[in-house]
């Protein structure tokens, strides 16, 4: 029998997050297969095994975990223990390691890279998910892992930062691998896999979060990491609870500060005055480990955004969105005629300024209701369509937002770095990395060499 199924039968006996499992690996000379073997006489004798710990060794054999583990490996997963050569070293050093990691993609090695966890509010306020993707990006760009959950707001935002760095994410979810929970990001998940990072679950079957799921996900997330960055963090918030874990695990906590008024960010002001390190860029978390590890080095600083409060919902990869134009784009389409005219003639033509105007241009373009011609001028298109997405069916269309528009105008053939896009665009840094990584996804946009960009 495959060692994995003793270590699948413990967990589904005493639970996901149960220490158990690796205390009978540690105090008998024959590990966990020992305990199986030995019988009921044996697991009598441990402290800690309950009556319906030992009702649950009965109920699933070891044979059932072994057809578990056949039907994970079938479906293309990977299956970590403790005795895997790939399973962390960070996490043997937590007090209630994993018995049994389901993973989809390659592992990033986390003992000889620094990795940094990166967490935050689902109800993310505009700021919050521009610093997140800074962060993503900017941590990536240094050598760090990049490690989030896999919800909306923030973790998306960190996710998508990251992938903009050519940096593997892991992504730890409180579900299955195949479970279908947060629809909306299931295209980031299928992108980070496809960038060579992973998505790890404790879970096996389990389709939607349960009582205590997410409480036993975050501490692997906070487990695997040797840093937990906060972003947006209210007080009692789930976010903070991430604090809870790094201190237990002696894991280092940064917090991104924010508004010291807005009772957001309070949580993250508490732990700041407790001893966590105020952070606002990537190589100030870096510099901590610039003498445990080697392959670190400094990140490319970016440009400050300004402090914008007002809240915003993370852009979709892929909206399908309605047929009617904006506002926007009537005003400039009411601008053109089939005579090409320069953007400063149209900006004095639609009142808008330039960077919404270039954005809105590109939108006309993609929808074939402006045409761009030579000398940075446009006219008005002949006929409206919708790119389809690529490898997509003939009825699946694509919109763009005007973020992403806006780069898209700024990318041409010739590769280009962040900051000389962040000037193209007018968009400060956060925005171009989460509207690069989107565009990356629709098939529109190129990763090069030396973290620049180039339109398809």
């Amino acid at each position: 029998m495959d060692r994995r199924a003793y270590w699948i039968w413990l967990q589904h006996a005493f639970g996901e997050g149960s220490p158990m499992p690796w205390r009978i690996h540690r105090s008998l000379p024959g590990g966990v297969e020992e305990f199986c073997e030995s019988g009921p006489r044996m697991w009598n004798t441990l402290s800690g095994i309950r009556e319906k710990d030992a009702a649950a060794l009965y109920s699933f054999s070891p044979e059932e975990a072994q057809a578990q583990l056949e039907h994970a490996l079938r479906v293309g997963w990977e299956v970590l223990t403790p005795e895997s050569d790939q399973y962390p070293e960070a996490l043997k050093n937590i007090f209630d390691p994993p018995a049994v990691l389901y993973g989809k993609g390659r592992l990033p090695n986390v003992d000889h890279r620094p990795a940094i966890a990166v967490v935050g509010a689902r109800k993310a306020k505009s700021l919050s998910v521009d610093k997140g993707k800074e962060f993503g990006y900017q941590l990536a760009i240094g050598g760090a892992v990049v490690i989030t959950g896999g919800a909306v707001g923030i973790d998306a935002a960190v996710a998508m930062g990251a992938m903009s760095g050519q940096s593997p994410v892991i992504s730890v979810l409180p579900v299955a691998l195949n479970s279908p929970y947060v629809s909306q990001n299931a295209f980031l998940r299928e992108s980070i896999v496809d960038k060579g990072g992973v998505l790890l679950s404790e879970y096996f079957s389990q389709q939607s979060p349960g009582f205590g799921t997410f409480q036993a996900r975050n501490r692997l997330i906070t487990g695997l990491a040797c840093g937990v960055l906060l972003i947006q963090a209210a007080r009692k918030s789930g976010t903070s609870m991430y604090a809870t874990h790094a201190k237990n695990q002696d894991r280092d906590v940064f917090v991104f500060p924010g508004p010291k008024d807005d009772p957001a960010f309070a949580g993250g002001w508490d732990l700041i005055a407790d001893g966590a390190k105020a952070v606002q860029r990537g190589e100030e978390i870096l510099e901590e480990y610039e003498h445990r590890f080697q392959e670190s080095h400094r990140v490319i600083p970016l440009f400050q955004q300004e402090d914008r409060r007002e809240e915003e919902p993370l852009p979709a990869l892929a909206d399908p969105g309605g047929g009617e134009l904006s506002p926007e784009q009537k005003q400039v389409l009411e601008a053109l005629d089939k005579q090409p005219k320069s953007v400063a003639v149209l900006e004095e033509a639609s009142g808008l300024p330039a960077g919404k105007l270039l954005g809105t241009l590109t939108e006309l373009e993609l929808m074939g209701l402006a045409q761009s011609c030579p000398g940075k001028r446009y006219r008005r298109g002949a006929e409206k369509v919708s790119p389809k997405k690529s490898g997509g069916s003939s009825g699946t269309q694509l919109t763009m937002t005007g973020e992403q528009a806006a780069v898209l105008n700024a990318l041409s053939r010739e590769p280009q770095s962040v900051a000389q896009l962040e000037a193209g665009c007018g968009l400060p840094a956060g925005k171009v990395l989460g509207a690069l990584t989107e565009l990356e996804l629709m098939g529109l946009a190129q990763a090069c060499p030396g973290k620049r960009y180039r339109r398809r």
